[in-house]
């Protein structure tokens, strides 16, 4: 086996061991690594060569998230077309890396007062990635597309928890994969009263 060959077997292992560990923790955030090696139908021996602990696994999926976040935001191309039109295309691509936030954001070492260093670094680091939808959210209040009575941040923040929340929903069986994009986009855009007061 030639060492271009090999590295790309490497690399298809790798990818399949992460996308196992993001299905088998969506359902299950306290499963092992055995559970994982299943999923990816590889050895055991294997997934501890690529991951030799859980924590290992654990970094790998949030460095991975935010190159996802990364290329996702790029995809969505947050400067082109209206504000609207942007948070659409952001909202559907985005509900794709909603399982591993889902994780990641219940994941026991994400959620302590005083983190370890990778994980206050990933968090610094998932600021920076955010920078384009912060952008976004300012071109559409000054466009007059997103409510000026409301803060940007808090906008901002908003985002995230929907997707988060609308993988949950999925996680929970209220809802399935594919409408929730798209629940997740009117609940922005119209919020959850019939009609304004009054009328």
């Amino acid at each position: 086996m030639t060492d271009r060959a090999e590295s790309g077997s490497r690399s298809r292992t790798r990818r399949a061991i992460l996308e196992a560990a993001v299905v088998v923790f969506a359902k299950r955030w306290t499963a092992s690594l055995g559970d994982i090696a299943t999923e990816a139908q590889v050895a055991r021996s294997t997934l501890h060569r690529y991951f030799p602990d859980r924590d290992a696994l654990i970094r790998a999926l949030a460095d991975d998230l935010l190159d996802l976040i990364d290329r996702t935001i790029s995809e969505a191309q947050l400067d082109e077309g209206s504000a609207r039109e942007a948070l659409r295309r952001l909202i559907t691509g985005w509900f794709d890396l909603a399982p591993r936030l889902f994780f990641l954001f219940n994941e026991p070492s994400f959620n302590t007062p005083d983190p370890v260093p990778w994980v206050k670094d990933f968090w610094e680091r998932l600021d920076v990635a955010g920078k384009p939808i912060e952008a976004l959210v300012t071109r559409g209040q000054t466009d007059g597309v997103f409510t000026g009575s409301l803060p940007g941040t808090w906008i901002n923040r908003l985002l995230w928890w929907m997707v988060y929340i609308g993988s949950e929903a999925v996680t929970e069986g209220e809802m399935t994969r594919y409408a929730a994009p798209g629940i997740i986009i009117q609940t922005l855009e119209t919020g959850i009263l019939a009609r304004p007061e009054g009328d």
